[in-house]
């Protein structure tokens, strides 16, 4: 039996074992599958698990700017909630509070008490 032969059940069973692999560890969520949006069109760097640059998230969603625009309904000076994207800290990484795999948070909630209630897509 050729050395060919031998080898290449081993790496069919190889591959198929590597492709479940993936499949067990891939996002479960991915909230912008339902728009058509590849994920290669955020991944453009490194591997599937490289975080995005935010230039990736503005070039669709807009400036820092416009989503302040976007979202001033939020803002709400006596319940003391307040526009997310006009933050006292400057323009926050994107990632840190939209989670498009996993569920988002709103990371002003982990220097901030009371909590603000908000929702974050």
């Amino acid at each position: 039996m050729s050395l060919m032969k031998r080898i290449l059940p081993l790496l069919l069973v190889m591959g198929l074992s590597m492709s479940a692999a993936y499949a067990e560890s891939a996002p479960k969520v991915n909230k912008h599958k339902g728009y058509g949006v590849a994920c290669s069109s955020c991944h453009t760097t490194g591997t599937s698990y490289t975080r995005p640059d935010d230039s990736i998230c503005l070039g669709c969603h807009g400036s820092y700017a416009e989503l302040a625009q976007k979202t001033a309904k939020l803002e709400n000076i006596k319940a003391a909630v307040t526009n997310p994207h006009k933050s006292h800290i400057g323009e926050a990484r994107c990632t840190g509070c939209h989670k498009n795999h996993g569920p988002s948070i709103l990371m002003c909630n982990q220097c901030h008490s009371p909590k603000f209630d908000m929702k974050v897509p």
